[in-house]
């Protein structure tokens, strides 16, 4: 009986490696399915359309030819009008090129990679699973700076361009989508161009990985390390069958076509011929669970094709014309075992403050150390991190290990030819940490982190200690005027509180050398706030809390102006020292006009304490300005001999320094705030790295403070004043107010008037009836009941004496 003969067609690259591979194993798939089920009515027929650089075209010529199509090798080569959910009749051979996203995205998240460059070929293949991997890293906030598109046709040399373009973009972490011709010459030209060894990270596609068996010795060995993905395939008995039959038959029947190793294509081109047989049987269509009947009977739907027998690869599975996805595992080309893509981070060592970044050198291993208070918080700030991060530290050092000092900001990326100089790698750092300040025009060049230290530039001076000067130093910072005027003010204002007063509190009568010793002690006392006596009148209360305020000022603008009298005042023409290779000398020439060839550089603390020990007059400074953590440090060696003073010169500290445009940026400077607002954690470092002030010279002052004068403080006397004169005149006419008309009935008309101010004297030195004011009456009430509650205490009698005379 003769078979029916069932056309199906087949789109492949037959040029390229998959092509040849996949048709030799549906062949192979046919022969083994008949081999078995001889007696089938129907035979399958596979009809080969080479898709060449049209797939699209080659597909359209053989639905009309057959009632089947296969192909093409990619889901991602598909056209919309090639795909399952359009036509009934297609067949994807492999799986959706896009569920190998999530596992990839998986990788990333778990390396804690923040950066991932794309590189892919402009070609369906190549652009299709673009859309995927974008909308998968931003879901996990990975960003991708740069997308480098090779066109399929892409020589040696404009990929060696593109490979040194990408060098310029301090890339490190790489995920390569092309074909195996484009990625035979990639990763050759990228390992020369120093961009395989240990520190990059470069991910593979399943396309490619699924290949990379088949690329030459010289290829493989080029991409040590390269992280792959390939769909899992089960060890089976059938598997290991069929691979040894694909070797005694490896050579071609088309002499023409190249064809290399068995890979993953051609096993799923097989079990896709092997299920694909079995429900075209003309007999077991409406029986068998791989196919269901169209409605109009006409034609098969092979769409509709459901979950097969296990096949070579793995349990095979169509749904809805596309081949599901398979759980994937990873391949590594080469052997290596190291984490890919550290964080090399240059630190800037140098001479002197080494209490902030120390580097040393082991001479066993020949490896740096690096030590310090920079160094202990951005292991901190690492540790603060919600993923890891591997990480190196590179002094910046030329070949000899001798310190570079010569390093701007712009050149740490390797912008410039400095490095090349200074015998430094372009491109080698990823971030700068230490000591580096935060300032605008470096900002051009870098993008910082938030400070993890305190901000702003002032300046350090030495404290005098001549005693011939300072006998009656104390006396200066104030005028003759000022100090007539304060004396005069304390003397008047207790004589007010006196006599508001006097007639209803006990601690403000008796004898009158005690009361005049009184109004002394009371307005003095409150100089240093150390007045016991308790108010009683709302009006003292009332007077009290000006005066108050005017004590404060005086006091810390006498503490302020004596400060500034043991100090250099003024640097105009005098030399001043600062920090070497520090911007603070820009600062000092741009900002503050000072003379260039009055700034002496110093490089340590000692060499700081040198310079101001010896003055201007034996080759020293009169001061020295630096960032204020330099500042603390010294004065925390150096405690009682010098001080810091105001002004302080804005700027944002000392920070991490990242390549402009990095994503590590935000995690890091979170994680700063995470660990300076920790006082205990921070508190510690701190203290480890002996960058604590010292405690006695902790406090600074203004160098620019004058002389003070009556006049600086004619507001503060004008308001105590009117205050004081107003509650003395509202007391005095409340008083006479109440005592007059007992006084206008003395009849001695030859002295009435001397009478008169003798009477109201005596009256108004008598004591007030307690009951008579509120304040006075219930302290009296109080501690009568408190005296009275308690038998054993004195009688009532004896504490009546308590009640003011």
């Amino acid at each position: 009986m003769a078979k029916e003969v069932v056309p199906v067609g087949v789109v492949l690259d037959l040029n390229s490696p998959v092509g040849g591979v996949a048709e030799r194993c549906m062949s192979m798939a046919l022969s083994d399915f008949y081999a078995v089920n001889d007696d089938y009515n129907t035979r399958l027929a596979l009809l080969t359309m080479d898709s060449g650089n049209d797939v699209i075209a080659a597909a359209s010529v053989g639905q009309k030819r057959n009632n089947a199509i296969i192909g093409p090798q990619s889901s991602a080569q598909a056209n919309p009008s090639l795909s399952p959910a359009q036509n009934p009749f297609f067949i994807c051979t492999a799986q959706d090129d896009s569920a190998e996203v999530k596992a990839i995205a998986t990788i990333v998240k778990a390396y804690g990679w923040r950066e991932i460059v794309l590189i892919y070929e402009d070609t369906y293949y190549g652009n299709g699973l673009i859309p995927y991997l974008m909308d998968a890293f931003e879901e996990i906030e990975t960003r991708v700076p740069y997308r480098s598109v090779f066109p399929p046709s892409s020589n040696n040399n404009e990929i060696a361009k593109e490979i040194k373009k990408l060098n310029e973009t301090n890339a490190r972490i790489f995920l390569v989508h092309t074909t195996t011709s484009l990625s035979s010459k990639l990763f050759v030209l990228a390992n020369n161009a120093g961009m395989m060894r240990e520190g990059y990270a470069w991910i593979i596609t399943e396309g490619l990985s699924a290949l990379v068996d088949g690329l030459s010795s010289k290829v493989r060995d080029t991409m040590q390390g390269v992280l792959g993905l390939r769909p899992y395939t089960p060890r089976s008995k059938q598997l290991e069958d069929f691979k040894r039959r694909w070797k005694r038959n490896l050579t071609s029947s088309k002499p023409n076509v190249k064809i290399i190793g068995l890979n993953l294509f051609g096993l799923w081109a097989y079990d896709t011929a092997w299920a694909l047989s079995m429900p075209v049987e003309k007999d077991g269509i409406m029986h068998s669970g791989f196919l269901k009947k169209n409605a109009s009977k006409s034609n098969v739907d092979l769409a509709a094709l459901g979950i097969s027998e296990t096949g070579l690869s793995r349990k095979f599975h169509l749904s809805k014309g596309q081949l599901e996805p398979s759980p994937l595992k990873y391949s590594n080309p080469g052997d290596t075992t190291n984490q890919p893509a550290k964080l090399r981070i240059g630190v800037p060592a140098k001479k002197g403050f080494e209490e902030f970044v120390k580097v040393e050198w082991d001479r066993c291993t020949n490896k740096s150390i690096i030590l310090g208070f920079s160094h202990d918080v951005v292991l901190s700030v690492l540790e603060a991190l919600p993923f890891t991060l591997p990480y190196e530290f590179i002094p910046f050092m030329n070949k000899d290990r001798l310190t570079i000092y010569s390093l701007s900001p712009h050149e740490w990326w390797g912008i410039s030819s400095s490095c090349e100089r200074e015998n430094i790698s372009p491109k080698k750092y990823d971030a700068v940490v230490g000591d580096t300040t935060i300032v605008a025009n470096r900002s051009l060049y870098v993008d910082f982190s938030l400070p993890y230290s305190e901000s702003g530039v002032s300046m350090v001076v030495l404290v005098k200690d001549d005693e011939k000067n300072n006998f009656w130093i104390f006396l200066k910072p104030l005028s003759l005027d000022l100090w007539l005027t304060t004396g005069a003010a304390f003397v008047i204002t207790g004589l007010v509180i006196w006599v508001l007063e006097h007639r209803i509190n006990s601690e403000f009568r008796g004898p009158p050398d005690q009361q005049f010793g009184m109004i002394f002690w009371f307005s003095f006392s409150t100089l240093v706030f150390a007045h016991r006596e308790r108010m009683v009148s709302n009006w003292s209360r009332f007077v009290m809390i000006i005066w108050f305020f005017v004590v404060l000022v005086l006091t810390q603008s006498y503490n302020a102006s004596l400060a500034s009298i043991l100090i250099v005042q003024r640097l105009n023409g005098y030399f001043v020292g600062s920090q070497n290779h520090s911007f603070v000398k820009g600062l000092l020439k741009k900002q503050l006009n000072f003379n260039e060839s009055k700034l002496k550089p110093y490089g340590t603390s000692e060499e700081y304490h040198e310079a101001l020990l010896k003055g201007i007059n034996n080759g020293g400074v009169a001061a020295i300005f630096d960032e204020i953590p330099y500042i603390k440090l010294f004065l925390a060696k150096y405690c009682f001999k010098y001080t810091m003073v105001r002004p302080t010169y804005k700027t944002d500290g000392l920070g991490f320094a990242f390549p402009r445009g990095s994503s590590l940026v935000p995690h890091i400077s979170r994680a700063i705030l995470n660990v300076t607002q920790d006082t205990d954690k921070f508190g510690a470092i701190e203290q480890n790295g002996s960058t604590s002030v010292c405690e006695d010279s902790s406090s600074s002052i203004s160098s620019n403070s004058p002389s003070l004068g009556l006049y600086s403080f004619g507001g503060l006397f004008i308001i105590i004043g009117v205050v004081s004169l107003f509650s003395l005149f509202v007391y005095v006419l409340n008083f006479l107010r109440t005592h007059w008309p007992a006084l206008s009935t003395i009849n001695q008309p030859e002295s009435s008037f001397l009478s008169m101010l003798i009477e109201m004297a005596n009256r108004f030195d008598q004591r007030e009836d307690p009951s008579s004011h509120p304040n006075i009456h219930e302290r009296y009430t109080s501690r009568t009941n408190v005296v009275s509650s308690s038998p054993s205490r004195r009688s009532d009698t004896a504490a009546l004496q308590d009640v003011p005379n």
